[in-house]
């Protein structure tokens, strides 16, 4: 069983390509960059698009959304928009930062087979989530999860999107959640009580995280 298509998000001129490139072609893992959006090159339209106050009130996030978080949202729902376009029926999407292991395709590629087919993502890096009890067990000591629901009103999340699988279907369903911009992007995807996509998620998470800042993130980062 061979990995699906897997897109990279980078900035166009990061240097951390040549980083991942290499550990990437070092364990024979195809892939393809996808140019992330960079926050401090946003155009005046694409500013006026996003909606502040979502984030700020439905979150009590200190902050409105900055440069740094539109650029990261709008690099992920481009890859969705270019799933979608294409009828890609599933990929793998990393950030730069992504450090991925030697087990990292036979760990995924186990998880897509034990994986039910009404899966719509599939987490590889991420925060702590709430799961159900029953789990199914991976190589290497891994486990496959299915994560609950919050509350529809619960400001819990599954944080991250250094790296997780998505399925055409999937990427359909954010896309329906992605406009008017007013999230950072691991919260459309983290956010499932709000989106209802059906989430599982690798236990623990099978891809490290480089130390350096991300890139995508840099202009005006979170708090």
């Amino acid at each position: 069983m061979s990995l699906p298509p897997i897109f990279i998000i980078s900035l166009k001129d990061s240097p951390r390509r040549e980083t991942i490139a290499l550990r990437m072609q070092g364990l024979n893992i195809p892939f393809q960059f996808f140019d992330a959006v960079n926050g401090g090159e946003l155009s005046e339209e694409q500013l006026n698009n996003v909606d502040y106050h979502f984030y700020p009130q439905r979150y009590a996030a200190r902050h409105p959304l900055r440069r740094g978080e539109i650029g990261c949202a709008l690099s992920h729902i481009g890859v969705y928009e270019h799933i979608v376009q294409n009828k890609i029926n599933e990929a793998i999407i990393l950030e730069d930062d992504a450090i991925v292991s030697h087990y990292f395709e036979r760990i995924v590629t186990d998880a897509l087979r034990k994986v039910p087919a009404r899966k719509q993502i599939i987490h590889f890096y991420h925060g702590k989530a709430k799961f159900w009890p029953l789990k199914r067990k991976l190589v290497e000591g891994y486990h496959l999860v299915r994560y609950r629901y919050p509350s529809k009103h619960s400001k819990r999340t599954i944080t991250s999107t250094t790296a997780y699988y998505l399925t055409l279907d999937g990427a359909k369903l954010l896309l329906k959640h992605a406009y008017p911009l007013r999230m950072p992007s691991d919260f459309l995807t983290g956010a499932i009580q709000m989106t209802g996509i059906r989430a599982y998620g690798v236990e623990p998470p099978c891809i490290f995280l480089s130390s350096d800042a991300s890139e995508i993130d840099a202009i005006e980062q979170r708090s």
